[in-house]
């Protein structure tokens, strides 16, 4: 009951962060309500996978190229917001389901756990391994936070242009009144990498499950940072460092059964190939009713490799939907897993001219992906044929694992001129290379109560 009372306290003073509650602040405070200053007490508020592992931003996934709507499934979507996120409109592209926009007070909500947690352990003056650890967990669960935002609410990392960017609100204290000021694009990564880079020292090798963090995963975490801003030799050597770090194992294709409904088996909403469980957050044009696999997508993948059919399912009318969850029911992750980290090394070993290594890391992967005796191992001579295999393999495995929209992003920052175009009722629309809506519009209620700068259009 009482880690109960210090979560719902949390859930008010947070409602407080965008309200701007005048009123409730000069209320007198109720003395039986009480605050958390015990080591087990700050895990607890760690432990709510609610607050802490689900509800990642979907408004990429939705953004993204992997997937359609037929006509009648659009014109079928509740929301007005929903129908403009899909088309890429430049604004009003949330849920008017709260007066914050969902996907930014959950984003907030597990920053505020988070520095609450580091606060009240300095505070109380609490150390020992228990303290590292927890300490630990709330860098990484802030950081990860961070990422997935900076992802959807700015443009691309620019080594040129990051210090001018709008990045995040940037809160590191849990004080409510602090007036929220976006920072900049590289005041965001920097604080990403500096609570990683804090946390891992903190972390066990060995976290009691995939919703808590180890050392893995905030490697792996950094890992996936620097590959978004384009830092090879770093995201390399963290990627290694994750899977040095890890004891989840790529799980073999060929030991599943692709007529199941979800043919990667789960245990406790997490597979064994999971580094860390974080899943996003629910949005109805991700629906495994309604989202079906763009045939361009599919038909990249050959009748040898099984991901073809323990990834997608077939619908009465011939397109395909995606049933390739790894927590055993249809819900979309964002998780780390060694695969990721495989892709990371061997797309960052290509561009630092390390062909066999690139290949070596890729191999581990498809062998276990491909029917057995139908791999043939690749091997490279020419960096720019291994990078686009490589990519390629990248959009093969991670479909629908909410970073599609950011390797969009920084591969067009890069010159790779990739155009996204969908039609709806005979209308095309369309979403040029390093468009001003590749940083999606923050919801205009938070924009209203916080007073904070919009993403120019």
């Amino acid at each position: 009951m009482k880690k109960n009372i210090q979560i719902t306290i949390l859930s008010v003073l947070l409602s407080m962060l965008f309200v701007g509650c005048k009123k409730f602040l000069e209320e007198k405070s109720d003395k039986r309500l009480t605050v958390p200053t015990t080591l087990d007490e700050f895990q607890a508020l760690l432990n709510n996978y609610n607050h802490m592992n689900n509800d990642f931003i979907a408004a990429g996934e939705v953004s993204s190229d992997d997937y359609y709507l037929s006509d009648a499934d659009f014109n079928s979507m509740q929301y007005e917001s929903e129908k403009r996120l899909y088309t890429w409109q430049p604004d009003y592209v949330t849920r008017p389901q709260s007066s914050v926009g969902d996907e930014w007070y959950n984003t907030y909500k597990s920053i505020y756990v988070s520095n609450s947690v580091l606060q009240g352990l300095d505070e109380n003056h609490l150390t020992g391994n228990q303290a590292n650890n927890i300490k630990g967990q709330a860098l990484f669960f802030r950081a990860a936070r961070y990422l997935d935002g900076v992802q959807i609410w700015s443009l691309a990392y620019n080594k040129q242009t990051a210090n001018t960017d709008l990045g995040m609100v940037l809160r590191v204290v849990p004080d409510v009144t602090i007036k929220s000021v976006r920072s900049s694009v590289q005041q965001t990564y920097d604080l990403i990498i500096k609570d990683l880079s804090d946390a891992i020292p903190l972390l066990p090798i060995n976290p009691i499950g995939v919703t808590l963090p180890g050392k893995a995963a905030a490697y792996g975490l950094l890992a996936r940072t620097y590959l978004f801003m384009g830092e090879y030799e770093k995201a390399l050597e963290n990627a290694r460092a994750a899977l040095g770090n890890t004891n989840a194992q790529i799980i073999d294709f060929n030991t599943l059964d692709p007529n199941a409904d979800f043919p990667i088996p789960a245990i406790n909403y997490a597979s064994k190939e999971l580094i860390s469980y974080t899943s996003i957050y629910y949005a109805s044009q991700l629906n495994q009713t309604v989202c079906k696999i763009v045939p361009a997508l599919y038909d990249l993948y050959s009748n040898e490799d099984l991901r073809k059919v323990i990834y997608f399912g077939k619908n009465t009318d011939g397109s395909y939907f995606f049933k390739g969850t790894h927590i055993g029911y249809f819900g979309l992750m964002n998780s780390l897993t060694p695969a990721e980290l495989l892709l990371i090394a061997a797309e960052c070993n290509v561009r630092l001219g390390q062909l066999s290594q690139a290949a070596e890391a890729l191999n581990q992967l498809a062998i276990k992906r491909w029917k057995i005796g139908s791999f043939i191992p690749y091997t490279f001579t020419n960096n720019d044929a291994a990078l686009r295999t490589v990519l390629e393999e990248r959009r093969k495995e991670l479909t629908m694992r909410s970073l599609r929209w950011s390797d969009i992003k920084r591969l067009n920052r890069d010159g790779y001129n990739i155009t996204l175009t969908r039609t709806v009722g005979g209308q095309s629309f369309t979403l040029p290379p390093n468009d001003l809506r590749y940083a999606i519009a923050i919801p205009e209620t938070v924009i209203e109560i916080g007073g904070i700068q919009q993403n120019p259009r």
